[in-house]
């Protein structure tokens, strides 16, 4: 699989200049490039979509996110922790209630639930990485939910990989993807601010090669949301 570029949404403190981040970017790289398909042919070479029946053959996603997490833990020895905590009993925002004007906290009656992968690294930086697996309002959730984890300071650096557009079009019905999430770049940076010190960065990747032959099997689908739809 290929890894085409990682975008720098904002940097506070620095992080960028850290070596655990310099090791934490090498090893997600090297774990989209391991991804394969066929198993063990070094290449991602995906079927192309087709329409069959009025219905559209497309390529599941999980194997791609299980495939990049086996990698993170078992060759690039990363630890995978349970660390990151946006429970519903921390601090929410005051609101005010109209007419009255009154003071007033929605209580939180939901929890955001862990990320797909989260660790320390070596010099104590907390990590959290989401794999897009969802369809783009997932996307919008997960880039949410990393700037939350940001700004609260329970992490210091936050990565959302997301496949490319190219890729997109292969892949289950409205899967997120850069393209669709570039209009809303802008409003990820301006939490900025609220950051204490943190980076948050979002990782494009693409399949290697597309093919029309039919004996390369389409990656397996999921049953729910969007994924067989027409």
């Amino acid at each position: 699989m290929k890894w085409l570029r990682t975008l720098i949404i904002f940097d506070q403190g620095d992080v960028i200049s850290s070596k655990d981040w310099a090791t934490v970017h090498k090893s997600f790289v090297n774990s989209i490039q391991s991804i394969d398909h066929p198993r063990g042919s070094k290449t991602l070479t995906l079927r192309r979509k087709t329409r069959v029946d009025g219905k559209w053959k497309r390529n599941g996603v999980g194997y791609l996110r299980a495939r990049f997490l086996e990698h993170m833990v078992t060759s690039e020895k990363w630890k995978s922790e349970g660390l990151v905590d946006l429970a519903r009993t921390r601090p929410q925002v005051t609101t005010k209630l109209y007419p009255s004007l009154d003071d007033y906290r929605e209580p939180i009656t939901s929890e955001f639930g862990g990320f797909d992968f989260a660790t320390t690294a070596p010099d104590g930086t907390k990590i959290a990485i989401e794999w897009e697996t969802g369809n783009i309002s997932s996307s919008h959730r997960s880039l949410n939910k990393l700037c939350i984890a940001l700004s609260s300071g329970i992490v210091q650096v936050g990565v959302l990989i997301v496949p490319s557009r190219t890729l997109y079009e292969h892949l289950t019905d409205r899967i997120g993807n850069v393209g669709e999430l570039s209009p809303y770049l802008s409003f990820w940076e301006s939490v900025r601010v609220t950051v204490p010190k943190g980076l948050l960065a979002v990782a494009v990747v693409e399949q290697d090669a597309l093919t029309n032959d039919e004996s390369t099997p389409y990656l397996v689908q999921g049953k729910d949301g969007n994924a067989e739809k027409a």
